[in-house]
């Protein structure tokens, strides 16, 4: 069984999902435990691939470039234990909510077996099919209460999301017009004469595969769905989508940039410019407009495009440091966004509301959720000893190491406007509570008796886990390694 075990980690959700859609007794259980073989499966693997060596599996025993291969190498081992992980936390902090039906479980089990697909195909027409699957999945996510708001934000989402994978396919179609095939490591060991041929078609498709990327993950400009997608949705969707989903985008843009285009052809057609720019713009426009937000769950939102410009700066750099730095930086951002969303869920639940001045008093009601939330939130900052400054610092040395000290300017301006906007909503949780609540809580659920396990057990594992990385970096770091070592080791032949 241990030759399949790339497989059945993806079909084991997979067929969870329509088992939970038979059993209303069980379905909790069937989620859970599908996920945790799953984590255990990937974890079998680990010796392997952090030691840089690659596993391959082919389906139906076809080899590529004709067969569909699955490749676990150091980059989706560490991109599918974050969607693992932190899949099993939202199903066990979903568990008290008696709403989420079957249906919610089957489209969490769905989502989260296709982000797996996503990260380890080797073909890259089977990344846009897995994609679309989570995409599908994720829009009904969002508009799972069914009230008017999380209906039009699902809709945003499925108009954008459909233009943003419709780019990526034209993105393909050019690179299978030029390579005559769909496997990644094929089209890296082929695309170097394409690029000496015909430059325009092989720049060409990198801009439509980077747009579509851009629009999912909601870099500047092109964020219009992401505010009131990840406000809106549930607040175990909105850690879904904060702390999984997007990070999705950025998996396929890395695996696209450094995999079939390799880092020498990425910096040759200055592509790493345009990526620090638009990580730039991101981070300021993200922590910007999160200062302006009354409502809580929107100002994560924002908060999200603000932490996706660091990760995009430092892939811009692209240097070893500057890789280590946004990979670290995407689990790091993974965990706290997680552990905020999560307290924002109990807050506007114990609260009746959303707006930050409505949560007053709450810090003295739930101290412990206030300590956890105080822990992401310094985090997000970049205060330590808390992992967001690790791998913040990480990148900006990587800056400074590659002449781009502006850059640590920016990242610490950023810095201080979501200072700004977390000691706010901090300060607020300590006061005296006001007489009324001004912004409804938009259906997020019936209050829960405090102190409910399920509902506090994420939360403290993410806030340990802020902790644990901030202490000890070089757990987070040692992760991120062999995936950098390997996109670092594709180079035009």
């Amino acid at each position: 069984m241990s030759i399949h075990i790339p497989i059945l980690i993806i079909i084991l959700p997979l067929l969870a999902a329509f088992l939970v859609l038979l059993t209303r007794k069980y379905k909790i259980v069937l989620a859970a435990v599908s996920i945790i073989t799953s984590i255990v499966f990937t974890l079998t693997l680990s010796s392997r691939v952090l030691s840089n060596d690659k596993i391959t599996y082919h389906l139906g025993g076809w080899r590529g470039p004709l067969g569909v291969s699955l490749v676990i190498d150091g980059l989706g081992f560490f991109f599918s234990l974050i969607a693992l992980g932190l899949g099993l936390l939202v199903i066990i902090y979903s568990i008290p909510e008696k709403r989420y039906s079957r249906t919610y479980y089957f489209l969490l089990l769905v989502s989260l077996s296709s982000m797996i697909g996503v990260i380890y195909t080797a073909d890259i027409f089977n990344m846009y099919v897995f994609y679309e699957l989570l995409s599908l999945a994720v829009y009904l996510l969002i508009a799972y209460p069914k009230t008017g708001v999380t209906l039009r934000a699902s809709f945003s989402y499925l108009i954008m999301g459909g233009v943003g994978l419709s780019f990526f396919l034209l993105g393909v179609g050019f690179l299978y017009a030029m390579t005559g095939t769909l496997d990644i490591f094929h089209i890296a060991e082929r695309l170097p004469a394409a690029f000496n041929s015909s430059m325009q078609m092989v720049i060409m498709s990198f801009v439509l595969i980077a747009t579509g990327m851009g629009i999912k993950i909601a870099v500047f400009p092109l964020h219009g769905w992401l505010p009131d997608a990840h406000s809106m949705a549930p607040s175990p969707v909105s850690a879904l989508l904060s702390g999984v989903t997007v990070k999705i985008g950025i998996y396929c843009l890395i695996r696209v940039v450094y995999t079939a285009f390799s880092a020498e052809m990425f910096f040759l057609i200055n592509s790493h410019n345009i990526l620090m720019v638009l990580g730039v713009v991101s981070l300021l426009f993200g922590a910007s407009m999160a200062l302006a937000q009354k409502d809580l769950k929107r100002l994560l939102a924002y908060s999200t495009i603000n932490q996706l410009g660091v990760v995009l700066i430092g892939l811009g750099i692209g240097t070893e440091m500057g890789l280590t730095g946004a990979l670290f930086h995407v689990l790091n951002h993974a965990i706290m966004k997680s552990t905020l969303f999560f307290c924002a869920g109990i807050m506007i639940t114990e609260t009746g509301t959303r707006e930050v001045k409505g949560l007053s008093g709450f810090g003295r009601q739930q101290p412990a959720i206030t300590f956890a939330f105080i822990v992401a939130s310094l985090g997000m900052i970049g205060i330590p000893p808390v992992n967001g400054f690790a791998s913040k610092w990480l990148i900006c040395l990587a800056a400074v190491e590659a002449g781009y000290t502006i850059l640590v300017v920016i990242i610490l301006v950023a810095s201080a406007i979501s200072a700004a906007y977390y000691f706010r909503v901090i300060q607020v949780l300590f006061s005296n509570p006001p007489e009324q609540n001004h912004i409804p809580a938009h259906e997020e659920g019936q209050v829960i008796h405090k102190g409910n396990l399920f509902r506090v057990l994420p939360i403290y594992i993410l806030a340990a886990g802020c902790l644990l990385l901030g202490i000890v970096p070089a757990l987070g770091i040692s992760l991120a390694k062999p995936a950098v070592s390997l996109l670092l080791s594709y180079v035009v032949p």
